[in-house]
Formats: structure tokens, sequence, C-alpha cells
């Protein structure tokens, strides 16, 4: 008879759930620039994550602390560091850009789930020291000041130009969700 692994299905082993998939992100925040992988459900989109947090191994993760792994760490005043893992503090992230993984797989099937008709608006959000011009997704009946006053904390744009480029080097992003706490103002792009 095989023995068990006692931590096969610890909460520590979180990580190893099959429903999990990792995206790809350079995360800023108000101490510096992370860059590696983050995790989302399946089923949900990295906003989705973001917004909500997600259960793995029947352990709620990521609902103050958003985790990341193989993550490089670029320091404000120069310099950077590699950790193997980290937790960075959700109120702390000025915005996450994702580089890849963070949609879910379709079946196509569109069954079960409700479809809201959606605007771009170009915006123009400041987020200290950064300008990100993209499209802002809103309801297609909303104004741009609608679209900063719902329940979720992080925003969703796409199409992204950020400067200054970030310490990566990089300052383009398809998409970037951005913590509108840490928002200075947002402006309709002409």
């Amino acid at each position: 008879m095989a023995t068990k692994n006692p931590q096969q299905d610890s909460p520590m082993d979180w990580r190893s759930d099959p429903d999990l998939r990792t995206v790809e992100v350079v995360v800023c925040t108000t101490a510096g620039t992370f860059v590696g992988r983050t995790y989302r459900s399946s089923r949900l989109r990295l906003l989705d994550s973001l917004n909500k947090g997600f259960a793995a191994r029947g352990t709620r993760i990521g609902l103050d602390y958003m985790p990341m792994s193989d993550v490089e760490m670029y320091f404000p005043e120069g310099g950077q560091q590699s950790m193997a893992s980290v937790h960075i503090r959700k109120a702390n992230v000025v915005f996450v850009a994702e580089k890849s993984g963070g949609q879910p797989e379709s079946d196509g099937s569109k069954f079960g789930k409700v479809i809201v008709a959606k605007k771009p608006v170009d915006a123009r959000v400041c987020v200290v020291p950064y300008v990100l011009v993209g499209r802002l997704h809103s309801a297609a009946w909303a104004e741009l000041i609608t679209s900063l006053h719902q329940e979720e904390t992080f925003i969703p744009l796409t199409q992204v130009q950020i400067s200054p480029p970030l310490a990566t080097g990089e300052s383009q992003f398809e998409f970037v969700a951005v913590n509108k706490d840490q928002v200075v103002y947002v402006g309709e792009a002409v």
C-alpha cells in the first residue's frame, strides 16, 4: 500500500491544483516592479482573480495578496533581485500588465453567460510615476466616470502605452489592470 504524502493536499501545496493557470505579468507597486508569474483559475480572467481572489485546493488564495513565483524585482533606485516566490499586498499594486495567459479557455459556448455590451473609451490614466494611455471599457450606456465608480478595485485598460517605460524597458501591453485606488486622474484622450 502506497503511503500518502502529508503535504500533498495541504494548503501549502495550492500551486499544484490542476485548475490553476499561470499568467506572465509585470506588476508595478509602490516599492518596485516585479516580473514573473501569478495565478488564476481556468474559468476566470486575470482581472477577475485580482478583484475576487480564487480558490485553490479548497483554500481561498489571493484575497488581499497577489501570489507570484519565479520573480525578478526591479528597485526604483536601481538594482534587482531574484526571488522564488513573493506575495504582494494588492493595496500597494499600482497596476498589473499581462504578458500572456490571462484569459480563460473558451469552449465557444455563450450558454449561461451574461453578455454586457461594452464601449471602449480612449483614456489617459495617471498613476504616479506613470501615465497610461489606452482603452477603458465600460457598459455601453455608461460614461467614463461611471467606469470608475464600481465595486471592483482593478479596472481594465487595453491597447496600453505606458510612459515613462518600465524598469524592464517595456512600454506597450495588450491588457493592464489598474488599481483605481492608486489613480491620480483619468481623462478622455483626444
